[in-house]
């Protein structure tokens, strides 16, 4: 089969289109062609000079990330800083490098959606609906909330949290609630979606990058569950992965083996 940089994109973009990204963004095309054919994509959340290594090595000639590989732009390309480099090597080797950042945040089967079913969510909606959405403004946005199956101890559903992210340890607010029955979610840094989740009527917020005051501020209405960034967002590499498997189910497409979480736990 083949395929050009420009096919991938296109079913991408079907699935999270590019205008849903926030103004401050850069997610899209960031290097190399539309018309290159590709022989292979390797999706990951952080677009690293690891992983544009493993690519090379793996015969993939396209990355697709989460994270945008340029965000604050670059005024000169000297091989000083990570990006830098991770730059020079994907353009010596001819590399395509795609990201989908807050556009796949706004989409339900994306980021936040993720960790809905990770943990088996229902009635799951859109936490904080995107007014500009040009379809319903309930059906894309950022973060979601949703109904656990049945109603759990919050120690209980402190362990599920562990299980199925994979989790030694995370930070939390005291658990001031006994139980937990509607949970809110947003992958990555969830702080500006705070008040969403205390009007959603949730008891507990999982997210990420929560400041040490607003615990303080959300007590005793609402428990707050940092698990980490990196940890929050993985599971957005899986549903990339399955959307484009869905189009092309016998062409090249794999999630990198590269742990590009910077955080270690000690």
């Amino acid at each position: 089969m083949k395929l050009r940089a420009a096919d991938i994109i296109q079913v991408l973009e079907q699935w999270a289109p590019q205008q849903l990204q926030e103004e401050w963004d850069n997610s899209g095309l960031c290097i190399g062609n539309p018309q290159t054919l590709i022989k292979g994509v390797l999706v990951c959340l952080d677009c690293t000079f690891e992983v544009v290594e493993e690519a090379i090595a793996g015969g993939m000639n396209m990355v697709v990330s989460h994270h945008p590989l340029i965000f604050k732009g670059l005024k000169h390309l000297r091989e000083e800083t990570p990006v830098e480099r991770t730059v020079a090597l994907a353009i010596r080797h001819n590399m395509v490098i795609y990201s989908m950042h807050t556009n796949a945040d706004k989409i339900m089967e994306g980021v936040s959606g993720a960790m809905a079913r990770l943990l088996g969510l229902q009635n799951i909606s859109i936490l904080a609906p995107d007014p500009d959405c040009q379809t319903d403004p309930g059906a894309c946005g950022l973060g979601v909330v949703g109904d656990l199956p049945q109603t759990m101890a919050t120690e209980a559903f402190f362990a599920l949290l562990k299980k199925v992210f994979f989790l030694e340890h995370f930070k939390a607010s005291v658990a001031f609630r006994d139980h937990i029955s509607k949970v809110a979610l947003c992958g990555g840094s969830g702080s500006s979606l705070i008040p969403y989740a205390l009007s959603s009527g949730a008891q507990v917020f999982v997210s990420a990058d929560f400041s040490y005051h607003t615990y303080f501020e959300t007590a005793p209405h609402m428990i707050l569950v940092d698990i980490g960034h990196y940890e929050s967002e993985a599971g957005v590499q899986d549903q990339i992965c399955n959307e484009l498997i869905k189009k092309f189910p016998t062409f090249a497409v794999r999630k990198t083996q590269i742990y590009t979480n910077p955080i270690r736990y000690y």
